[in-house]
C-alpha cells in the first residue's frame, strides 16, 4: 500500500516556506490574513502556506479566484490583508489582471493590504518570490539554489550583515549560512571585497574605444589594468579592438591619461573618446592597491 505523503514533504514546497515564509508571516502580523490562489497551479503553496499560518494559529482563509477575479468568495477577504499566491509568473499578466480585480474590491469589502507571492517570477513584480529571474538564467541550479540568492542579495545590500542576521531572515541556522557561504566562497561563485562609491571620487566617465594589432591590445591590458580609474576593460569585435573605461574627476584628466598612458605604447593607430555620467550601474569600484 503506497504511503501517503504530506504537502509538507515535496521539496519545492519546502523552499517555498523557508525562503518567503517569514516574510509572508510578518506581513499579515497581528491582522487577520487571506490567501487567494490564482486556478489551478496556485493551490500547492496557498495550501502549504494555509496550513502553516494555521499552526502559528494565524487567523486566516483560504479561496480561490480566476486571474480577473471571477469566482472569488468575497466574504473570505472581507476586512482582511489578502495575498494572491500563484506558482509561476511568466509575463506579469497574471499579477497585473488579478492584483486590479482585488483593488476594485478594496473599498466595499474593506481589504487591508494586497500583495502577490509567485515560486518563480520572471517579470520581477511580485512582492514575494522564490526565484526572480530574467529570461535566461545566468547561473546553472545545481550550482546555486534560491536560498543561496537569498543569502547573497542580503550581502549585496549590506557586506556587513552577520551571519546571525541572515540565518534570521532565510530560517536558517547560523552554520548553515556559514556553510553555504564557504561554499559559495570555494567554488568562486561568490566573491567578498570592499567597495568604494565611484560619486565620492570622480565625476565623469570617458570610454576609450582603440584601435591596434594584436600585441598592442596584448600590452595595453597589461599596463592599465592596475590602474585605479580603469574601471572596465572589453576586447572587442571589428575595427575597435579594445573598449577602455575610465573614471576622471574632469575633462582635463582624459586627455591626460591618453598622452601619458596609451599613446607611448606602440601599433596603437586610433582613439575615439565618448564623454558621459557616472555609470547607472555599477556605482561602486574595487580599490587597487
Amino acid at each position: 500500500m503506497p504511503i501517503q505523503k504530506s504537502i509538507f514533504d515535496f521539496e519545492p514546497v519546502q523552499t517555498f516556506l523557508k525562503v518567503l515564509g517569514k516574510d509572508i508571516e510578518q506581513y499579515f502580523g497581528a491582522e487577520k490574513g487571506a490567501l487567494v490562489y490564482l486556478k489551478p497551479d496556485g493551490v500547492w503553496y496557498a495550501e502549504a502556506l494555509y496550513q502553516w499560518l494555521k499552526g502559528k494559529k494565524k487567523d486566516i482563509t483560504i479561496s480561490s479566484m480566476e486571474d480577473d477575479g471571477t469566482d472569488l468568495e468575497e466574504g473570505k477577504v472581507r476586512d482582511r490583508k489578502v495575498l494572491i499566491v500563484v506558482n509561476e509568473s511568466f509575463t506579469g499578466k497574471a499579477h497585473k489582471r488579478s492584483t486590479e480585480a482585488m483593488r476594485a474590491r478594496k473599498g466595499h469589502l474593506n481589504i487591508k493590504a494586497i500583495k502577490f507571492a509567485a515560486y518563480r517570477d520572471r517579470p520581477g513584480t511580485a512582492d514575494f518570490a522564490v526565484d526572480q529571474y530574467s529570461a535566461e538564467m545566468i547561473w546553472r541550479k545545481g550550482d546555486i539554489d534560491a536560498l543561496d540568492l537569498k543569502i547573497i542579495k542580503l550581502l549585496e545590500q549590506d557586506g556587513r550583515s552577520s551571519l546571525s542576521s541572515i540565518a534570521g531572515k532565510t530560517n536558517l541556522s547560523s552554520v548553515a549560512v556559514k556553510n553555504r557561504v564557504e561554499r559559495l566562497l570555494g567554488r568562486k561563485i561568490l566573491k567578498v571585497q570592499g567597495a568604494l562609491n565611484m560619486d565620492r571620487f570622480y565625476s565623469f566617465v570617458a570610454h576609450l574605444h582603440i584601435e591596434a594589432d594584436d600585441e598592442a591590445i596584448h600590452n595595453l591590458i597589461e599596463r592599465l589594468e592596475k590602474f585605479q580609474e580603469v574601471y572596465q576593460m572589453v576586447r572587442m569585435v571589428g575595427g575597435v579592438k579594445l573598449l577602455v573605461c575610465i573614471l576622471v574627476q574632469n575633462l582635463e584628466n582624459v586627455d591626460e591619461f591618453i598622452e601619458r598612458e596609451i599613446r607611448p605604447v606602440s601599433r596603437v593607430k586610433d582613439i575615439r573618446v565618448e564623454i558621459g555620467e557616472l555609470p547607472v550601474l555599477p556605482k561602486t569600484f574595487a580599490p587597487k592597491i
